[in-house]
C-alpha cells in the first residue's frame, strides 16, 4: 500500500519539476526523494518519471498519481485537523438523557451552553426515566443522563457508572383549597390516612415511594387515579378529587393547590448525573458543572423564598 511519504514525493516532484526543490520542501535529501519514487515504481510496475541528468519529467502515470496523491493527502490533512479538534474539545458529541422534570428545569442550561459555545459539537437530548437512560449510558448510546432516586426506594447502579449528586429535592403533599390540612406548613404522614390518592403508575419508583411513605404512617394509600402525566395530578387535586405527593422539580404554580412539605430525611428525591466511569468524552465534566450550577440555583431559590402558601 502506498504511504503518505511516497505520495508526497510524487506530488511535489510533479508540481515542482525538480527532485532538489521537492526535497527542500519536504525536508529530505534529493536521494531520499528519488528512493521513495523508485519504490513506488517497483511496487506498481509502472514508470512515473523520465529521468535525465538535469531533469525529471512525469509520465502520464506520474501525472495521474500526482493528482490522486494531492486529493488523498488533503483528506489525510483534513482528518488530522478534525482529530486535533476532538482533542481540543472543539468537536465531538454530547448525547444527554433526562427524566421529564429535570429536563424542564436543569437540562436546558447544558443544551443552550453547548449549542452556543461549541457549534461543531453534536448535541442531542432524549427524554426517559432511569429504567431506560441508565442502560443507555452503560451501553454508550447516551454519554450522560440525569436520573433520580427516591429516598425510600434506593438503587444500586451498575459498577461501571459514576454518579454525581446534583440536588436533593423535598417532597410536597398537594391538597386543594379549603382542604382540612391546607393551613399546615409541615405534615405528619399519618394525618393523610383517610385521603384518596392520585399517583403515578404502579410500576414507577414514585408509586413505590408512596407505598413506603404511607406504610411509615401506618396505612396503605387508597389510590383512585393513576397517571404519568406530570400536569394531571395538579388538575385532579385542584378539582378536589384527591391528594398527591410531588417532588420539587415537578411543582407547578397554582393558586388553587396548596403545598405542604413532607419533613424527614427520607422524604426526598435525589437527582444525579450519571456517566460511564471510563468514558473519555471531554465534554462530560463541563456538562456536569453546568448541571450543578443549575441545581445550585434551585437550592438557593428554595432557601430564599417564603414557606409554601397556606389557606387564609
Amino acid at each position: 500500500m502506498l504511504t503518505p511519504t511516497q505520495l508526497q514525493a510524487v506530488r511535489d516532484v510533479v508540481a515542482t519539476g525538480s527532485l532538489r526543490t521537492a526535497a527542500r520542501l519536504l525536508g529530505y535529501t534529493p536521494s531520499a526523494v528519488s528512493q521513495q519514487i523508485s519504490s513506488v515504481e517497483r511496487a506498481l510496475g509502472v514508470q512515473l518519471f523520465e529521468r535525465s541528468p538535469r531533469s525529471v519529467r512525469p509520465t502520464a502515470a506520474g501525472v495521474q498519481l500526482a493528482r490522486r496523491a494531492a486529493r488523498l493527502l488533503a483528506e489525510l490533512e483534513s482528518a488530522e485537523d478534525e482529530l486535533r479538534s476532538f482533542a481540543a474539545a472543539e468537536r465531538g458529541r454530547l448525547h444527554l438523557g433526562s427524566f421529564w422534570s429535570a429536563g424542564f428545569r436543569l437540562v436546558p442550561d447544558v443544551l443552550a451552553e453547548f449549542l452556543r459555545d461549541r457549534p461543531q459539537v453534536d448535541v442531542r437530548y432524549e427524554e426517559g426515566d432511569p429504567r431506560t437512560t441508565v442502560p443507555a449510558v452503560s451501553e454508550g448510546r447516551l454519554d450522560l443522563a440525569v436520573i433520580f432516586e427516591y429516598g425510600m426506594v434506593p438503587h444500586n447502579w451498575p459498577d461501571d457508572l459514576e454518579t454525581t449528586l446534583l440536588l436533593e429535592e423535598p417532597l410536597y403533599v398537594l391538597v386543594p383549597t379549603g382542604h382540612r390540612l391546607s393551613r399546615r406548613k409541615r405534615i405528619r404522614v399519618g394525618d393523610l390516612s383517610g385521603e384518596r390518592w392520585i399517583c403515578y403508575r404502579e410500576d414507577t419508583d414514585a408509586a413505590r415511594s408512596l407505598l413506603h411513605i404511607c406504610a411509615e404512617g401506618g396505612f396503605r394509600p387508597e389510590v383512585l387515579f393513576r397517571t404519568n402525566d406530570y400536569n394531571l395530578p395538579f388538575e385532579l387535586v385542584r378539582k378536589g378529587l384527591g391528594v398527591a405527593i410531588v417532588p420539587e422539580l415537578a411543582l407547578l404554580a397554582s393558586d388553587e393547590v396548596h403545598l405542604i412539605r413532607l419533613a424527614g430525611p427520607s422524604h426526598v428525591r435525589r437527582v444525579f448525573a450519571v456517566r460511564r466511569a471510563a468514558d473519555p468524552n471531554p465534554f462530560l465534566d463541563g456538562a456536569i458543572r453546568t448541571l450543578r450550577t443549575a441545581a445550585d440555583a434551585i437550592d438557593a431559590e428554595r432557601r430564599t423564598r417564603p414557606e409554601p402558601p397556606v389557606a387564609v
